[in-house]
């Protein structure tokens, strides 16, 4: 008979929802900030969607894929590439051409796809994640129909920017709660 041994292993690699929130939340209130009126430059806008919101949230999905999270691989590749389309129209020139129709459609259908995220999220113990999702899904739907319908001036940005506050909130407790702080999520 032979000895075998079996080692376990523990995982010791960071959690990368913060790093995901964060992008999230960044390039969410760059967005906010300029549908709201309050910023114009759209440049900062792509920028922050090609580098923060699409780059980031591909690393931390690729991440979470790693660590067994299902939930955080699909939630943060699925919005980077969300962030990483959106500034392809926003860059292409077709976009011009395209009707905001469509983009209200383009919405709708992110909008749908984090409602059924967010029932995904009523089973988590972090009540912010709902707050997020579901003020994602809010924003998506609140800022398709201001594309296909009439303009519904700064509530899509406005909505916008409490989306990428409750991101950016839930990311900084995780963060800080790690170093010994017990703020709640």
């Amino acid at each position: 008979m032979s000895d075998i041994q079996i080692v376990k292993t523990q995982d010791t690699t960071a959690n990368p929802g913060p790093l995901g929130l964060t992008g999230f939340a960044l390039a969410t209130l760059t967005l906010g900030f300029h549908n709201a009126g309050i910023f114009p430059s759209s440049l900062t806008v792509v920028a922050m969607a090609i580098f923060v919101g699409g780059l980031a949230q591909l690393l931390a999905g690729m991440m979470e894929w790693k660590k067994g999270n299902t939930f955080g691989m699909v939630a943060f590749t699925g919005f980077g590439v969300f962030w990483l389309s959106f500034a392809w129209i926003q860059i292409h020139p077709f976009f011009m051409t395209a009707g905001l129709e469509s983009v209200g459609l383009y919405l709708a259908l992110w909008g749908l796809f984090g409602l059924c995220l967010l029932l995904g999220t009523l089973k988590m113990k972090s009540k912010s994640m709902v707050v997020i999702f579901a003020l994602l899904v809010l924003t998506f739907f609140v800022t398709a129909f201001d594309h296909m319908a009439f303009p519904l001036g700064a509530v899509p940005g406005i909505c916008a920017l409490l989306l990428g506050l409750s991101a950016l909130y839930k990311a900084m407790a995780d963060v800080l709660n790690e170093q010994g702080y017990n703020i709640p999520t």
